[in-house]
């Protein structure tokens, strides 16, 4: 018989196991990659022992990974920014009761449904040049539009942008008005008892009182931002040139298109060493919030 205090081991073990097959064995295996110098369309460099090289030389030299580490960042401080501001604008206003309230929360979360790879392709028919309803009701308003808005570089990004700010501001709004209708009332009735203002309430009471889930609705965005690929892969490739090529992209055409294994696990790695790192700070921050709370 397994004693009591084992069973919670017993019973973890084949998720822990599956855990273990399809993430630390990958890990660890481009982790050994990384530090060999192995190119599937170069014979000579079968997977040599190199050390460093692949990461001093992504770190120093390569100033295309550096273009897309740029592009990677404006990105994800535009899309996370307005996704916020409008998400948490959205769970403000519909914080109270009205007719077909419901309904509309319901609606509102349909674009966070669907898979990534089908908003791509409907945003992909919708954006056709020719016959896409978006561009035909730009044209209809009398915007002129000489090509399409993901094949030109002046418009591709901020389209991606749009199309990403419009799929995930549901998230935020979900997260947002959940934490709303959790805050406990008596610190609103003693602010109301004190004459303070509906501004002074919501920068005093609500802020504060949010900022635990504010910071985790932010860590998820940023990461999952951070490791966009499915809409670009399917709406631009990372083009037109490079416009799109998000740090992910590049990732992907390192390993998938010039078939530089060895290269690509260091690339791979340092994208996986940036989340952690900012996973790191915005758990400091939680922490620190915590500890202000008690």
């Amino acid at each position: 018989m397994i004693k009591r205090k084992y069973m919670g081991y017993v019973l973890l073990a084949p998720t822990l196991s599956l855990l273990v097959f399809l993430s630390i064995i990958p890990f660890v295996y481009a982790l050994i990659l990384s530090v060999r110098q192995l190119d599937l369309k170069i014979p000579r460099m079968s997977g040599q022992f190199v050390g460093l090289d692949n990461y001093r030389y992504l770190m120093r030299e390569d100033a295309e990974f550096w273009h897309s580490m740029g592009i990677t960042v404006i990105f994800l401080i535009v899309v996370v920014g307005v996704e916020f501001f409008l998400g948490f604008g959205l769970a403000i206003l519909l914080n109270r009761e009205f007719w077909g309230k419901r309904s509309l929360v319901s609606l509102a979360v349909v674009p966070m449904m669907i898979a990534p790879v089908a908003v791509g392709l409907m945003w992909r028919v919708a954006l056709n040049y020719e016959l896409g309803i978006i561009t035909y009701l730009i044209k209809s308003v009398g915007i002129p539009l000489k090509e399409a808005l993901l094949g030109t570089t002046a418009t591709a990004l901020t389209t991606l942008m749009i199309i990403d700010i419009w799929q995930w501001t549901p998230f935020i709004f979900l997260i947002m008005l959940a934490g709303l209708h959790s805050l406990p009332k008596e610190p609103y009735e003693a602010a109301q008892v004190d004459g303070a203002s509906r501004v002074q309430i919501f920068r005093l009471v609500t802020l504060p009182l949010l900022k635990p889930l504010i910071i985790i609705a932010l860590l998820l965005r940023v990461i999952d931002a951070f490791k966009t690929f499915d809409q670009v892969y399917i709406l631009t490739g990372g083009g037109p040139g490079n416009a799109t090529d998000l740090v992910c992209m590049f990732a992907y055409r390192v390993n998938f298109k010039l078939w530089n294994l060895g290269y690509g696990a260091s690339v791979v790695i340092v994208i996986f060493i940036l989340i952690l790192i900012v996973t790191a700070l915005f758990y400091t921050l939680t922490q620190k919030k915590e500890r202000e709370v008690v």
